[in-house]
Order: C-alpha cells, then structure tokens, then sequence
C-alpha cells in the first residue's frame, strides 16, 4: 500500500522547515565569524552599517513575495521601532563581544536570552510562569556560572557585553510577543536592519577606515547571509510549527565551536560544553514547556529572529 497524499504533504513540508532551519542558522553562524574576522581590521559600527544594507537585499526580495513594499510599512510603528531599536543595540554588543572572546563563549551567554526572556514575561507582560521554567531557567544561570569558572578569573569586557547583548535579546523578544500577529516578517526585518544601520552610522563616520576588496567581501557577504539567514526562517516557520524549528536554533553552539577552532584556533575548554549543555537543555526544555502550556512557541536568541508562531 502507497501512504496517503494527505499524510505525505506536511511530512514534505516538515522536511523542508527543517532543511531551511538549519540553513538558515548556519548562515548566522558564518555570517558572525565573518564580522569577527572583520573587526579585525574594521570598527564593529563600520561593519555593522555596510553589512545592515546588503542584509536588506533578502528581505526586499521576501517583501516581494509578500505583497511587495506595502509589505515593508509597520501597523504599529512604535512597538516596531522600539524592537528594531533594542534588536540594534543588541546585535552592536554581540559583535563587540565576537570581537574580544572566542565565538563559542560568546553564544553560550547569548543563549541566555530565552531564560531572560522567561522572567520578563512574568515580570513585563504577566504571563504565569511555573516552577518547572524557573527550574529551567536556575539551570541554564549555572551553566553560565560554569563557563565563567567558579572564581571568575576569566571574566573581562567581551563577557559583559555578550551578557548585556543577551539582555537586550530579551527585551526584544519581550516587545516582538506584543507585537503578535500585527506586522509582516518584511515590515519587522526591514525596521531590524534599518535600526541597526542608523544606530552605527554615527560610530562609523567617526572611525571609519578605508576599504580594499579584502575586507569589503567579509561584510558585504556577512549581510546577505544574515538576511538570508532571516529569509530562511520566515520559510521555515511558514512550512511547520515553530515546535518543529525552535529546537534547532541550538545547532548555533556547533557551529561556532567548529568555526571558531577552523578559523581562529579557538580550543574551547570542558567547562564550556559542560555550560553549553546546560544551557542548550534549559532552552529546549523551556520551549517545551511553552509548547505544552499553549501549543505555540516564540523564535528568538538575542539575534533578532523573527517570531515563528507569527511568520508570514
């Protein structure tokens, strides 16, 4: 007997969420080590400008698709700016702290966002939060404490600002749930990369350095894949419940110990996988718990993702 066609369609479109997920993550992941390698040679706030415009090349082409630029014009501008504002902030802190720390250090506090996220939304928008999540969440704090080391030795800038760019992360997530079903995925991604492009154009007049085509391809490659990346996603969410992506956002961690030791000889340490771990399994036990309480979960880990349950 053949199965049914019925049955075979959303087993297809599954595979195909999945397969644009992990696209879709593994282009942030390279696009961060681009801007690492950039900063080397460049101010964080010149490559976040010129890589905030190529970044809009995929979402005017995701406007299209969605009805064309009427699909770039916000409901709720306030709320809008606001997210795109914090969504700014918090990626110029994560690429600072790409630049001072190994990739791997740096996402494993960048994915403390979700945990950040589960007492703002208690806090913020007064959603009951159980014992479990805060359990869940006292759980992925000591997988922080873990890959800070018990003494705090190691602790310096690049850990602060990835912790305050988590901070901010969740913030974001906070004001994109009251967002809800309002705005388009292009009217939300094009707020994104215009704020982050207005929010360094100051810094980057200030301390900009001539480019060569050395270290232009870094940044203009490193913004084509975060749009890209952010495209993917929206496809992604389109095709299956974000129960199905969520999970997969923590690839992230793979990738950057992988990128991290190919590229910059980064040897990440047994207290890092062992705080990685405790994170990761935080996080996905977190996103279970939303997917039990309310069959939908948010997308997002202090980087700007778009919601998933809302992607359109």
């Amino acid at each position: 007997m053949t199965g049914s066609p019925a049955l075979a369609a959303p087993v297809h479109a599954t595979g195909r969420a999945v397969l644009a997920a992990l696209a879709s993550y593994a282009c942030f992941s390279v696009a961060d080590a681009l801007v690492k390698l950039a900063a080397s040679r460049y101010p964080v706030e010149q490559i976040a400008l010129l890589s905030s415009l190529f970044a809009l090349v995929p979402v005017f082409f995701l406007a299209r698709a969605s009805g064309g630029v009427r699909a770039l014009l916000p409901n709720n501008l306030a709320l809008v700016a606001a997210r795109g504002l914090l969504t700014a902030l918090c990626a110029l802190c994560a690429w600072r702290a790409f630049a001072l720390m190994p990739l791997a250090d740096a996402y494993a506090l960048l994915f403390l966002a979700p945990i950040l996220f589960t007492a703002l939304s208690a806090l913020l928008l007064g959603e009951p939060v159980g014992w479990r999540r805060w359990c869940a969440s006292a759980v992925g704090f000591a997988g922080v404490l873990l890959m800070v080391r018990p003494d705090f030795a190691t602790l310096g800038l690049g850990h602060a600002l990835a912790l305050l760019a988590a901070a901010l992360g969740a913030a974001a997530l906070t004001v994109l749930k009251r967002i809800g079903n309002s705005e388009t995925s292009a009217a939300v991604l094009f707020a994104l990369f215009s704020a982050i492009g207005v929010v360094a154009a100051p810094g980057a007049v200030l301390s900009w350095r001539p480019l060569d085509l050395a270290g232009l391809w870094p940044v203009a490659l490193a913004g084509l894949l975060f749009g890209s990346a952010q495209a993917a996603l929206v496809l992604a969410t389109r095709e299956a419940p974000a129960s199905v992506v969520a999970p997969f956002q923590y690839t992230q961690m793979l990738w950057a110990v992988l990128l991290g030791l190919w590229i910059f000889g980064d040897r990440p340490s047994p207290e890092l996988f062992a705080g990685m771990a405790l994170v990761a399994g935080s996080g996905l036990y977190t996103l279970w718990r939303e997917k039990l309480r309310r069959g939908t979960v948010s997308l997002g880990a202090a980087r700007g993702e778009v919601p998933a349950r809302t992607a359109r």
